[in-house]
C-alpha cells in the first residue's frame, strides 16, 4: 500500500465512512492483499472478541453466517473456538479469494449483504459481523440479518461507537426489542478499536453486541 493509499484509507475509516456499494467494493479489493497485516499491526481484535462472544451463546456444532467476512479473520477466530460450519459473504472478490485460500469456510458468496441473500429464513444458529456496519446505508439492515437466524439463535456484531449512535443503530435495536424480534444478551462498554494506531487509539471506540433472535 502506498503512503497515499494508506492516508486515504485512514481518512475514510475514521471520518467519512463509505456506503456506496461500488466504492466499498473497489476500496476493499484494493486493500485486500494488505488489509490483515495493516489492521493486525494496529492491534485490531474485533474478530477475536466477537468469536469468543459467539462461543458464549451458540454451541460450536451450530452453523454460523459471517456477513462481511472479508479475508476471513472472523472465521479463523471461530475455528479456534471449535466451529466447523461457517458460511461467508462479502462484496469484495479479492478479499474472498484470500479467504478461500484459507480453507476455513464451508462456502463463500460474493454479494451485497444489504440485499436479499441466497439463504432461507431461520437458516443459521448465529450471525457474526465485525467491522461491517460502518458501511451500511441504514441500521434497518439488522431486520434482514435477523430473518436469517433461527429463533433462539444469536446475532453478534461490532460497531463503531460514533456510528452506532449517528446512524441510530441503538434506536433500531430498541425498536426491534419492543417488537419482540430480539433481546439484548450483551453490550460492551466502548473499547479501543485500533489501539496501536495513534490516529485512532483515543478517538475511535468499538462496541461489542450480542442479541438473541426471538422470532
Amino acid at each position: 500500500m502506498t503512503n497515499n493509499q494508506q492516508s486515504q484509507f485512514l481518512a475514510k475509516w475514521s471520518n467519512k465512512w463509505n456506503t456506496e456499494i461500488a466504492e466499498v467494493e473497489k476500496e476493499y479489493d484494493t486493500l485486500a492483499q494488505v488489509y490483515e497485516d495493516k489492521v493486525l499491526n494496529w492491534q485490531y481484535a474485533c474478530h477475536q472478541v466477537a468469536a469468543e462472544l459467539m462461543a458464549k451463546f451458540v454451541a460450536v456444532e451450530g452453523n454460523i453466517l459471517d456477513l462481511g467476512c472479508g479475508t476471513g479473520l472472523a472465521a479463523q477466530a471461530l475455528r479456534e473456538q471449535g466451529y466447523q460450519t461457517i458460511i461467508g459473504v462479502d462484496i469484495s472478490a479479492k478479499s474472498l479469494d484470500i479467504a478461500r485460500e484459507k480453507h476455513i469456510y464451508t462456502a463463500l458468496y460474493k454479494a451485497d449483504i444489504q440485499q436479499e441473500l441466497p439463504f432461507q429464513d431461520n437458516e443459521f444458529d448465529g450471525i457474526i459481523s465485525t467491522a461491517v456496519l460502518t458501511n451500511m446505508e441504514t441500521s434497518n439492515v439488522l431486520y434482514k440479518f435477523c430473518r436469517l437466524v433461527k429463533p433462539g439463535g444469536y446475532l453478534v456484531f461490532t460497531n463503531r461507537e460514533d456510528i452506532h449512535y449517528q446512524k441510530k443503530f441503538d434506536v433500531t435495536l430498541q425498536q426491534m426489542e419492543s417488537e419482540g424480534i430480539l433481546k439484548q444478551a450483551y453490550l460492551s462498554p466502548p473499547q479501543p478499536y485500533l489501539p496501536n494506531n495513534h490516529d485512532y487509539a483515543e478517538k475511535i471506540k468499538v462496541l461489542y453486541c450480542a442479541y438473541q433472535v426471538c422470532i
